[in-house]
């Protein structure tokens, strides 16, 4: 499927979703820009992914090191900004009071704050979690960083033996899933990455964020049609939001299940769940 085609489809089930919750419409219409924005920065990579060889990843699948560094990205700093630019600018008509914030001035600054928001998204035991709210920049930058991210995935996830990845987090660039789903033939879990769009096999009762796998602090609530399963976990106090595609009847979109799923969003949040 073409970069193109990918987006047409995200960009069709997306109306469909705002025709038939109207109330969300402009959070779906926001979407759409974003959608837009990316699809068309992925469409205009035309590189080659350098990868390491064959034992090399070997080595870092087994010693748990993600595969991807920032300096394989093939970003040039002048696009990069007019793409960050236009996706704050996205952001800023939807929630006006983001506009009154500062944005890094030149290039080189965006594709520093590009650098350091890369690093910052891998997932690190050992650091504490952010509890402060991102910032315009780091939004539009983390916004910004998806095309070349999934791009990226696309070339390095052919060469990996994820059976041998049993970690929470990517493989390909370290990030923390923020959707899984149970494939149609066996229920097995797949986590998906919420950066590169990544997906690799994890077990089915455990939480990947903080590994525990106490039962007694593990949940999952169901939606009415048994498609849909948000799985919470007290010990870490996370979310992750779940689609059982052995129960779907609709055509399945995943990228745009991520935001058709707001409502679970709101409901974990509210409970004091975080994603």
């Amino acid at each position: 499927m073409t970069t193109e085609d990918r987006t047409q489809r995200i960009l069709q089930r997306l109306a469909e979703a705002a025709e038939e919750t109207p109330d969300l419409s402009g959070f779906y219409e926001l979407h759409q820009k974003l959608f837009r924005l990316q699809g068309e920065a992925r469409a205009d990579i035309a590189a080659a992914l350098e990868l390491a060889d064959e034992e090399a990843l070997k080595a870092r699948t087994a010693q748990g090191l993600p595969m991807l560094s920032f300096a394989q990205l093939p970003i040039a700093a002048g696009r990069f900004a007019t793409l960050a630019t236009a996706v704050a600018a996205v952001l800023s008509e939807y929630d006006p009071d983001l506009g009154k914030q500062a944005l890094p001035d030149d290039a080189a600054a965006w594709l520093s704050l590009a650098e350091r928001r890369f690093e910052e998204g891998r997932v690190n035991p050992e650091r504490a979690e952010r509890t402060a709210e991102l910032t315009l920049a780091e939004m539009a930058v983390d916004l910004a960083l998806k095309p070349y991210l999934e791009w990226a995935a696309d070339q390095v996830l052919p060469h990996l033996n994820l059976e041998r990845w049993k970690r929470g987090y990517c493989p390909v660039c370290g990030g923390p899933p923020d959707f899984a789903v149970l494939e149609e033939e066996t229920g097995a879990r797949y986590l998906i990455c919420s950066r590169c769009a990544a997906e690799w096999p994890f077990r089915r009762l455990g939480c990947p964020f903080c590994n525990t796998n106490d039962y007694s602090k593990l949940f999952y609530y169901l939606s009415d049609d048994e498609v849909y399963r948000l799985y919470v976990c007290q010990e870490c106090r996370h979310y992750l939001k779940s689609m059982d595609l052995r129960k779907a009847t609709h055509r399945v979109v995943l990228e745009a299940e991520r935001v058709t799923t707001v409502a679970m969003d709101v409901a974990a949040q509210r409970e004091g769940y975080r994603s």
